[in-house]
């Protein structure tokens, strides 16, 4: 006998891959041996109603918060915690209002409440969209403030990255006899299933070649990436797996640890490096310094990280503030795979 739970975060990433609010409860009725209770449909659209409506963008090392619907944000601001991480509308790229206008192509449909799924998110392309700026380094709070359990407008973090002209591209494509199998091309068909790149983890075997996954994702965004390992001798592997499955050329990869301090050539590149070099908070070597500020300084297309698993949280978030980037790509293995191994 199986059972199964429903809950806001299960209904959030089922909107999320493309079904529809009147996708699952159709299926679940006929599925039901029993008529569905009225507070079961009335729960899978509280849950769903609110997918696509609000999202972080990145724009000039900047965090917006943006959504076509004015009271929505309003909502938001309601909440303590955004409210204490939202930047004053004078800094924000000289908003005058209580919201920054960041684009207008016609007018916000009056039966928007009526939209769920996939169809919000495509509607909200066409509408006024207004946005406040939040603090980087409060992005990760935010983000907690608006998951289902807490707000229930839980954040989409999409990369249109081939519409971005404001960041350079990186010349870097996949070599003839790096050819993805069927479930990692799975994978990464979950990853830029929109045509846009979606942020999240990849979780795959040991063995399955959670490298080609990684560098297949970097060149799909063809953007500056920003890799991260555990230690200096996986830095070292992924800058060989880089070289070995992709076209780069040696110019645009580097290396950035306590006995290799590169910098790529060029207005893009792959920078791969630890978590600890990019999270400490000591005193460092003049070259060290000049290259964190380069990190820090820049916009990424992707970030990608490495046995995520491991990262503690407090470590994670540090990274995630210090440094800028469009999509975050994790990776890493069942924990029943690390648990037969220990």
């Amino acid at each position: 006998m199986h059972e199964y739970n429903l809950t806001p975060h299960s209904l959030y990433a089922a909107v999320s891959v493309g079904l529809e609010t009147t996708t699952i409860i159709s299926v679940l009725s006929k599925l039901s041996k029993t008529k569905l209770p009225h507070e079961i449909i009335d729960f899978i659209h509280g849950s769903t109603a609110n997918y696509g409506k609000v999202k972080l963008v990145l724009k000039k090392n900047q965090y917006f918060v943006e959504s076509p619907f004015p009271e929505v944000l309003k909502t938001l601001l309601n909440d303590d915690v955004i409210l204490k991480a939202r930047k004053a509308p004078e800094d924000c790229l000289g908003a005058s209002s209580s919201f920054a206008v960041s684009k207008t192509a016609g007018e916000i449909a009056s039966g928007h409440d009526l939209l769920d799924g996939m169809e919000l998110a495509a509607a909200t392309e066409d509408k006024e969209t207004h946005s406040f700026e939040i603090d980087s380094n409060q992005v990760e709070n935010v983000k907690q403030r608006c998951l289902p359990n807490a707000l229930n407008f839980p954040m989409l973090e999409e990369y249109d990255f081939r519409n971005d002209t404001v960041n350079p591209d990186l010349d870097m494509e996949l070599k003839p006899q790096a050819r993805p199998r069927p479930y990692q091309e799975k994978s990464l068909s979950k990853m830029f299933g929109n045509g846009r790149a979606r942020s999240g983890i990849i979780v795959l075997p040991c063995g399955a070649g959670k490298s080609l996954v990684g560098v297949s994702a970097a060149c799909r965004i063809k953007k500056s990436c920003l890799c991260l390992a555990t230690n200096a001798v996986s830095v070292d592997q992924w800058a060989f797996q880089f070289k070995l499955w992709s076209t780069i050329r040696d110019e645009h990869i580097s290396r950035f640890t306590s006995d290799n301090k590169e910098k790529f050539r060029g207005m893009a590149g792959v920078v791969v490096t630890t978590y600890n070099m990019v999270a400490f908070g000591g005193k460092r070597s003049e070259d060290s310094e000049k290259i964190i500020e380069e990190i820090r300084s820049r916009e990424w297309g992707l970030l990608l990280m490495d046995e995520v698993h491991v990262v503690p949280a407090h470590m994670f978030r540090k990274v995630i503030s210090i440094t800028k980037s469009h999509c975050k790509l994790g990776l890493t293995g069942p924990f029943s795979s690390y648990n037969s191994l220990v």
